[in-house]
């Protein structure tokens, strides 16, 4: 059954007019509160975007601060890097002559003793040679010269190579006769130390 209208056709059309009103209405309000929910979140946005900015910038001025605390450095860092040159080239071939001659009186054979001794370094003399060294000594015969240059030409002790007696002659001491003799070897890099880097501080 079709229903039946009783109102005027004025009244339909002013609830119509009215309905759209309020749609109308109802869709500003959102369109304006959905703006301003986009305004405060881009805003927001804005503020903590200047917030990083600022501490990025107070983060620059610290180093920068840094930066200008250690311009100093570079300067130290050179004059260690010169001094530690003159220390390796001062020391470039070092001998340690008392544990040179600690290690040498542990091999010398037991009716030897030395008088007089001599060491020099010459850098550049050859492949392995640092220098000479020289002795002279007294023993009780001739032998006993002998097992002097055994002693020293010996794999115990790599710090001389090449020993040879220059002079041997027999006298007396006392009422013993004794064998004195002069006697040269080649100092090689076994007698060389490494104090040159241990002398120099580490620095990180």
């Amino acid at each position: 059954m079709r229903p039946i209208n009783l109102l005027p056709p004025e009244v339909a059309r002013e609830r119509s007019r009215r309905r759209r009103v309020g749609i109308a209405i109802f869709g500003a309000l959102a369109y304006v509160f959905l703006l301003g929910v986009g305004v405060l979140y881009w805003n927001g946005r804005v503020d903590a975007a200047h917030d990083d900015l600022d501490a990025q910038l107070a983060i620059n001025q610290a180093l920068e601060r840094d930066v200008a605390a250690l311009a100093g450095t570079a300067e130290v860092r050179t004059q260690y890097e010169e001094k530690a040159t003159l220390v390796r080239s001062a020391l470039a071939v070092d001998v340690d002559w008392g544990i040179f001659l600690n290690d040498l009186a542990r091999l010398l054979p037991p009716r030897i003793w030395v008088e007089t001794f001599n060491g020099s370094v010459i850098p550049e003399t050859g492949p392995g040679i640092i220098g000479q060294v020289s002795f002279s000594g007294v023993g009780f015969a001739f032998p006993d010269v002998s097992a002097w240059l055994r002693a020293l030409d010996s794999d115990q002790f790599s710090g001389i190579t090449g020993p040879w007696v220059s002079t041997v002659s027999q006298g007396v001491i006392g009422e013993d006769d004794v064998v004195t003799f002069s006697s040269t070897a080649v100092l090689t890099n076994g007698a060389a130390t490494d104090r040159a880097e241990s002398l120099i501080p580490e620095v990180p």
